[in-house]
């Protein structure tokens, strides 16, 4: 009986302690639901620079990761970023935007006085915006989870949610502007379920970069590509600057990065060896004193090099300082030779 009676009384503590913990949970900066304030003006710009902080994802200081991205806390009138919360274990702690370095949706690197900042910064009237919240459209219906928050470091406003979604491709970027409340389990949208097909495709930057690169590698004709290419990606914008061997390498290129999802545009600026080996030849031939040289051009990657006869040694000389200074032409091999005279050759 004696037993029995310690067992209930030890239950009935554990009871007491859970609902205390929940009470903590619920009243603690972020625990309840917060109304956002309407976004004045137009709905923040979703294309011009941003970062990205995934949910879940670990923060770094100088490379030593410090933990994982719990929540992202935001100022639900002003919509800037207050800051983070990170666990480790069963430890969290509130972490201010100013010590955020970079994200890029992949890693959040913080600075290295990180444990210097007061995690008083953060405001208690906070929305918490939770890894895995559940974002519900006006009409009750499940969009999907939370899975990064995107923001402006110009500004440190928060300009959108990437929620994932069951259908593909499956994730979206939400507008700040859709967002009507947030929750540390829910997130309430002024979205109609039928919107989710409109919503912008979303992948982060890094995702961008890894795909292009690894379906370079994997693609027969463009493996060797990536030694002589660029590639910048930027809000889901890529770059690429370097060499093809013909126009259609750089076509087959093009249609590839095109294809990745959440590519939104591509910037092809790609010089083929045809298209550099004629603007060298050009400019040798516009050049008065290159012009009666006798010469053949090859290119490739970059790399030219020149053959032929020329009149005499400033003639080759003239040669490299022409072929130089054409766009793209990175390393000149000249071996033209200076052709023999019939004087001198009897």
């Amino acid at each position: 009986m004696g037993l029995t009676l310690v067992a209930v009384i030890i239950m009935g503590g554990w009871v007491v302690v859970i609902v205390i913990a929940g009470l903590v949970m619920s009243l603690r900066p972020g625990g309840v639901v917060v109304q956002l304030a309407p976004v004045d003006g137009p709905p923040a710009a979703m294309t011009g620079r941003r970062e990205e902080i995934l949910l879940g994802g670990p923060a770094e200081v100088v490379g030593n990761v410090r933990g994982g991205v719990r929540a992202v806390l935001l100022g639900p009138k002003t919509h800037h970023l207050q800051g983070v919360t990170l666990t480790s274990g069963l430890d969290e702690r509130a972490i201010p935007a100013r010590a955020i370095l970079s994200a890029d949706g992949h890693v959040l690197r913080l600075s290295d006085n990180w444990a210097e900042t007061d995690p008083t910064e953060t405001e208690t009237s906070g929305a918490r915006l939770q890894e895995n919240a559940v974002v519900v459209t006006a009409d009750g219906k499940h969009l999907g989870k939370l899975r990064l928050v995107t923001f402006d470091p110009v500004s440190g406003m928060v300009t959108g949610l990437v929620v994932e979604g069951r259908r593909t491709p499956g994730q979206r970027l939400v507008s700040l502007s859709r967002v009507k409340e947030a929750g540390p389990n829910r997130i309430m949208t002024d979205l109609r379920s039928s919107e989710w097909t409109t919503l912008p495709v979303f992948a982060t930057d890094w995702e961008i970069r890894q795909a292009v690169l690894d379906r370079l590698t994997a693609d027969p004709e463009l493996q060797a590509l990536p030694r002589s290419l660029r590639v910048d990606v930027q809000d889901q914008r890529v770059a690429l600057h370097g060499y093809a061997s013909n126009r259609a390498q750089a076509d087959r290129l093009s249609k590839l990065v095109r294809s990745i999802p959440g590519v939104l545009e591509l910037d092809l600026d790609v010089l083929t060896d045809e298209e550099l080996a004629r603007a060298v030849s050009e400019a040798l031939r516009r050049d008065p004193a290159t012009a009666k040289a006798r010469v053949q051009v090859n290119a490739h990657h970059g790399t030219v090099e020149i053959t032929g006869e020329a009149p005499d040694r400033p003639t080759v000389k003239r040669i490299d300082t022409v072929a130089s200074q054409v766009p793209g032409a990175q390393v000149v091999h000249n071996v033209v030779s200076v052709r023999r005279t019939a004087g001198l050759a009897s």
